[in-house]
């Protein structure tokens, strides 16, 4: 004879199996990638007769804690938080280089000067070489961006230029996203200043 089911039970198993559902979902992940200057514009055009020579733009290093998948939050002092969800599209350090040679290109092609990777370009008149030692959000709602960087003449050794730049960039409670577009101003910052120190620094070697 079949036993009749109990309602008890059978609601116990419902419950069951939606916690059972619910625990193996997760968050949707969201993908970041930085932006330069020149996103959504055409480079301008330079004739020849007014190029004023060529720079390099490379190595670009960045701290090895901000080079993984997730953004990096800072905490505190010591303290950093890997945003789980919140992840970068491909390397940070790959993007941090490629905003730079944009950015520098299109602040830098005006005056005449062409922008190259370095490994391409061992003969050029100038080349930066930048570190980047913090690169982050933070609990203050505020992305830092510190780097070190120089700016080196066609000689060997020769160094016209070197600083190291400090830049705070408001986030502005927009989450991840917020962050993303604050990290993007402070790379366009950090740009101008260098290009503003190479078009006066090569001018004058030349």
């Amino acid at each position: 004879m079949m036993r009749r089911s109990c309602p008890l039970y059978t609601a116990l198993c419902a419950v069951l199996l939606l916690g059972l559902s619910a625990c193996g979902s997760s968050p949707a992940v969201h993908f970041y990638t930085l932006t330069s200057l020149q996103e959504g514009k055409s480079s301008p055009a330079i004739e020849m007769a007014e190029r004023q020579g060529i720079i390099a733009v490379g190595p670009v290093e960045i701290a090895d804690y901000l080079n993984r998948p997730q953004i990096v939050r800072r905490d505190g002092a010591s303290s950093v938080t890997l945003l789980e969800v919140d992840r970068w599209a491909g390397s940070l350090q790959g993007d941090v280089a490629r905003v730079l040679l944009d950015n520098l290109a299109v602040l830098l092609g005006p005056s005449g000067y062409v922008v190259l990777p370095w490994e391409t370009s061992p003969l050029a008149d100038g080349r930066i070489q930048v570190s980047v030692t913090r690169f982050e959000g933070t609990d203050q709602d505020t992305v830092v961006l510190d780097a070190l960087w120089t700016l080196n003449g066609k000689e060997k050794g020769d160094i016209l230029a070197a600083g190291n730049t400090v830049i705070v960039e408001p986030a502005g409670g927009g989450g991840a996203g917020g962050m993303v577009e604050a990290m993007n101003r402070a790379l366009a910052e950090l740009s101008r200043r260098i290009a503003a120190e190479a078009e006066t620094k090569l001018g004058q070697a030349g």
